[in-house]
């Protein structure tokens, strides 16, 4: 519980950073603009940029008649982008970070929201905007996670699972905001760092085994476009599957809609698809309501919230 405060407390200070770096002098905005607009497209060989967001919701009753529960939910977001380009070279990475705690009532602190996100793409033009490709893509999570009511028992923690997808293959890029990447050769790795959890043959590695590796296919697609003035559409679908099993896919779907209300305020809905034949999920296999067994299901979560945001952006010349 301690860790998790510390980890939100430690974003919330990074955003304030952030925040007080965009607080700049008209003046000194001034010739920055200025300097900006004398760059180049064809000089340019990194473009940078990023946004960090905090949403806070927060419900406090006092001798209220139609009832309720005090309740807080706090939430952080990070989001970095860094793309390189020169001649025939690009590199392009992101990085996405997030962190939710909720408390409703008496109940313990709750997780709403637990990523990591990094990928990573070296490519060499071919020809226009097709490229040969080198793909790495990784996910895992901050923190341990709890199949709630049951807060004891530990499903999942920090490397446990991690995932890594490396993988050479072709890609189309017309523009930074439009990306399809289509991965033959690729290797997922599956990380599960955590005796107990290995122990069970959690997350489809062998019983007492932490890694699991498999030769498969990979495929990717990321869209961004400001659908009207000032709301943005983003997307990032990732799909996997192993040579051994192509009628299985394993599927990262996230969508998030960004709403600018001003400068520094701002609103985003997000949903998350999941897909992994080797999750197994409590289900019920008899129809009587009661779970009693396990298997592969599609995870789905959606969250909406309103608070402060930062964005940042920089190119660097040759």
């Amino acid at each position: 519980m301690k860790k998790k405060i510390q980890l939100l407390a430690g974003l919330i200070l990074i955003s304030s950073c952030v925040l007080a770096q965009n607080t700049q002098p008209q003046d000194s905005a001034q010739i920055q603009s200025q300097d900006s607009a004398q760059i180049q497209p064809q000089d340019t060989i990194w473009k940078v940029n990023g946004a960090l967001g905090l949403k806070f919701n927060q419900v406090a009753l006092t001798n209220w008649a139609a009832g309720g529960q005090n309740s807080l939910a706090m939430n952080a977001i990070f989001d970095f982008k860094a793309n390189y380009k020169k001649d025939r070279w690009k590199w392009d990475n992101l990085i996405h970070l997030g962190y939710g705690l909720s408390k409703q009532g008496e109940d313990p602190l709750n997780k709403t929201d637990d990523q990591i996100l990094v990928t990573s793409n070296l490519g060499y033009e071919l020809k226009g905007a097709w490229f040969a490709t080198f793909d790495v893509n990784f996910r895992t999570q901050f923190t341990d996670g709890y199949n709630l009511p049951n807060d004891s028992v530990v499903v999942s923690t920090f490397m446990a699972p991690g995932y890594l997808v490396a993988g050479l293959g072709i890609g189309y890029k017309p523009s930074d905001d439009l990306v399809l990447m289509f991965n033959p050769l690729s290797n997922k790795t599956t990380f599960v760092f955590d005796d107990a959890l290995s122990a069970q043959g959690a997350y489809g590695v062998d019983t007492l085994s932490n890694v699991k590796a498999t030769f498969g296919a990979f495929l990717s697609f990321y869209f961004k476009k400001e659908i009207v003035k000032n709301v943005t559409f983003n997307t990032l679908y990732t799909m996997y599957g192993e040579y051994d099993d192509l009628a299985a896919w394993d599927v990262n779907w996230d969508i998030i809609l960004d709403f600018k209300i001003n400068e520094f305020l701002a609103a985003n809905l997000t949903t998350n698809f999941i897909y992994d034949q080797d999750v197994k999920i409590p289900v019920d296999t008899t129809g009587d309501g009661v779970k009693d067994g396990f298997g592969a299901r599609g995870q789905f979560r959606q969250a909406l919230g309103i608070g402060l945001t930062a964005k940042f952006n920089s190119n660097k010349v040759r």
